[in-house]
């Protein structure tokens, strides 16, 4: 096979998913060795602004349309979400992060995010392709339970790809998404953008994409986000410092600033460090804190205005997603909690009324119950 018709270049024998997809890539008809071809070239215009060359495109639309090429790139991207993505890093009890270091591009790369951006202009049911693109994006960006190395390009490849797929399904992983991916990584940008032009696709009205997308910030479900070193804190934000952010039920946001002997000192707002602190770590890091926990805060207060609004709509939500968006939310849930609820189901019964912490009623609602706010209630200030 000679150099112009070849897709050796594109792969590399030391990247865990070029080896995974070598075979195939290597033994394909000339129209779908020319896609390859083409989408190895990704790399020359996807940058940090997550811009899509529109000749790119256009020409990518044309070699999809070849027999297999769709399938091919549902294969390929199948395997960008199998095991450890793309960069096939280990656990974090394995590896050392290359934090600091610079390394050359695999020559892999560029075709890896082709793959994802020609994804987004598959013609036929997209299938499970959306749930791998998903769990590609959450892998490359760092939004799983254990480590896997970040890639915020291939991420965004991932996040505009589902901007671009239709069906209720594809929503559904963006939805799911924009919960757990943290607002502060760089490609959240696009995917708050495919969110809003999935949901505007589907017709889903502006006050429940506001409700599906209250930024978690970072938060378990009790309201807290733990930082510090590798192993230390969130797998997302590595930093020279112990600090746990907090939202308490009485939607007052803290930062315990934890010392090298264990001491915490906790302050509220605007959350400055204990004096000293800063010289003893590396006060970027510190005013990261502090900006993460005013976010939150700002949330909280923006929380706190909307659910004031819904109070007199008369709104009702079906029990599960009333759980997931309201209660369980660990930002909106502490307004949630503030507030008087009720609930009505099919006996004929009317509303009566709903506990919205951890009472037996909220756990056990039935999936048909409809919960809304009780239309007197407002806000309490806190």
């Amino acid at each position: 096979m000679s150099e112009s018709t070849s897709v050796t270049h594109l792969l590399d024998p030391d990247n865990a998913w070029s080896v995974r997809v070598r075979d195939r890539l290597v033994s394909l008809p000339p129209d779908l060795t020319e896609l390859v071809r083409h989408l190895g070239t990704a790399s020359e215009f996807w940058n940090w602004r997550y811009k899509v060359d529109t000749p790119w495109k256009r020409r990518t639309r044309q070699l999809l349309k070849a027999d297999g090429a769709e399938d091919l790139v549902r294969y390929a991207v199948r395997e960008l979400a199998a095991k450890r993505s793309f960069h096939g890093a280990a656990e974090e009890n394995t590896v050392i992060r290359e934090l600091g270091q610079s390394r050359a591009d695999s020559p892999a790369r560029g075709l890896a995010i082709g793959f994802a951006l020609a994804a987004g202009w598959i013609r036929q049911d997209p299938g499970p392709l959306a749930a791998d693109l998903a769990l590609l994006a959450r892998k490359n960006v760092q939004a799983m339970e254990v480590y896997h190395k970040v890639d915020d390009d291939l991420a965004g490849a991932a996040f505009a790809s589902l901007g671009e797929l239709p069906g209720p399904a594809v929503l559904d992983e963006l939805w799911d998404l924009h919960y757990w991916v943290p607002s502060a990584r760089h490609p959240h940008k696009v995917l708050a953008k495919s969110v809003k032009k999935s949901a505007a696709r589907l017709g889903v009205p502006p006050h429940e994409v506001a409700e599906r997308t209250v930024p978690r910030h970072g938060l378990e479900k009790d309201g807290t986000l733990t930082l510090g070193w590798i192993g230390r804190g969130a797998l997302w934000w590595n930093l020279a410092l112990d600090a746990v952010i907090s939202v308490h039920a009485s939607g007052q946001v803290t930062v315990d600033w934890i010392d090298k002997d264990g001491t915490a000192t906790r302050t509220t707002h605007p959350f400055r460090s204990p004096t000293g602190y800063k010289s003893r770590t590396w006060s970027d890091d510190v005013d990261g804190v502090r900006r993460q926990a005013k976010r939150i805060e700002t949330t909280l207060a923006e929380e706190r205005t909307r659910l004031r609004a819904l109070a007199g709509e008369g709104r009702t939500w079906c029990a599960d997603d009333w759980r997931r968006f309201y209660r369980d939310h660990p930002v909106t849930g502490v307004v949630t909690r503030s507030l008087n609820w009720e609930y009505e189901v099919s006996d004929g019964g009317g509303f009566r009324p709903l506990d919205p912490g951890a009472g037996t009623d909220a756990a056990t609602l039935p999936s048909t119950a409809r919960v809304r706010l009780r239309a007197e209630d407002s806000c309490q200030d806190s």
